[in-house]
């Protein structure tokens, strides 16, 4: 068997999908189906482009994209969310999506009464009124609560417009007055140069704050920022292991497989092949495409974890299935040779031909050799 792929592929040039006859049932001009085929056209204009301003395309993204393949394939309506829809219910509305979770501070009784009036406002849902008075109680009355909520409303665009400036000078008051939820957003403004200069070195401190506090995003922004050495004369592996130690679980996708890595590589410390094994799998499991990659590799190869092909044969289809073409090329070879399961011929021409689209050359030959 071929060696296990650990690396994550570049993208090649995908091929357009194929329409089944059945696809003519649907009418593919209408506003819905031109929609699908923008945002197919988008992302994989982004995947194959070299050009500097290209964004990053997210495994979502990817996931999607094979989904509205598939519909093509089987005459099916497209979805403008994740998965292609029956025909049957191509015409039934999608349900309105969960009110939003607000990330407000309860103002204590005995608090400034413009803090408590913005309060009961927002509660009662009369947000521009809720807007004006957290401004009141923030930058007249000083109440850190009042403060912290100013900043949600005006980031999120409620009460009014969206204003970043005015969420970052209430999150930077909020933070000064020991309000750790608003020390987490203060320092990722200034580390992102939202609603003003991107301050690398004038994030730490309130960073630091969330992070003690349990606050995993932040602990991962400080453990980037050690990392890059984006404060300092140099990168600092040894710091940026440590926060990102402390952001895994609670960042687990991104913040958990940034920790393999420097467990796996002995980067910011020794090598610690059984960490890098769990942190991988807790990647994996909150949906992180690479992360399964490399838990799947650790799996069949035994790197700090028990073999287990069945395991990895399930990780690296996981992956695939979100757009990595190196877990494809993995998932193929195993179901094609019978490792960890039964041979399973249709389901390899299936993964080296995802592995084929994702511009992996060897995904084609081998989709070919296993013919129809």
């Amino acid at each position: 068997m071929k060696k296990m792929i650990a690396a994550l592929f570049g993208f090649g040039m995908m091929l357009g999908p194929v329409a089944s006859d059945a696809s003519a049932q649907v009418d593919r001009s209408s506003a819905q189906e031109r929609a699908c085929k923008a945002k197919y056209d988008g992302i994989f204009a982004n995947i194959n482009s070299n050009a500097p301003n290209a964004r990053k395309v997210t495994d979502d993204e990817i996931g999607w994209a094979l989904d509205h393949e598939t519909a093509l394939r089987e005459g099916l309506p497209c979805s403008l969310t994740t998965g292609p829809q029956p025909a049957s219910t191509s015409a039934v509305a999608s349900p309105p999506a969960a009110k939003e979770q607000q990330a407000t501070v309860v103002v204590e009784p005995g608090g400034s009464s413009s803090a408590l009036a913005g309060q009961a406002a927002f509660n009662s849902g009369d947000f521009n009124n809720a807007r004006s008075k957290y401004q009141l109680g923030c930058f007249t009355d000083g109440n850190s609560a009042a403060c912290n909520n100013l900043g949600s409303m005006a980031t999120k665009g409620q009460g009014g417009a969206i204003d970043l400036p005015l969420a970052r000078k209430a999150y930077q008051q909020g933070c000064a007055k020991g309000v750790a939820k608003s020390c987490e957003v203060f320092g990722s403004m200034l580390k992102n140069g939202s609603g003003g200069p991107q301050d690398f070195a004038g994030s730490i401190a309130p960073l630091a704050t969330a992070c003690k506090a349990s606050f995993a995003t932040s602990c991962y922004d400080l453990g980037t920022n050690y990392y890059f050495g984006r404060v300092g004369k140099a990168p600092d592996f040894a710091l940026a292991r440590q926060y990102l130690a402390k952001s895994c679980p609670g960042y687990a996708a991104d913040g958990c497989y940034a920790l393999a890595l420097m467990q796996r590589d002995g980067q910011g410390g020794p090598a610690d092949a059984a960490g890098a094994a769990k942190s991988f799998g807790l990647s994996c499991g909150a949906g992180k495409s690479d992360g399964c990659l490399e838990f799947g590799v650790a799996q069949y190869t035994g790197a700090g974890i028990a073999q287990d092909p069945a395991g990895a044969r399930a990780s690296f289809s996981k992956a695939c299935n979100t757009g990595n073409g190196g877990a494809c090329m993995n998932a193929g070879m195993m179901a094609r040779d019978g490792q960890g399961g039964q041979i399973d011929r249709p389901a390899a021409k299936r993964f080296f031909g995802l592995g084929c689209k994702l511009g992996i050359q060897d995904g084609c030959a081998e989709s070919s050799r296993i013919g129809a």
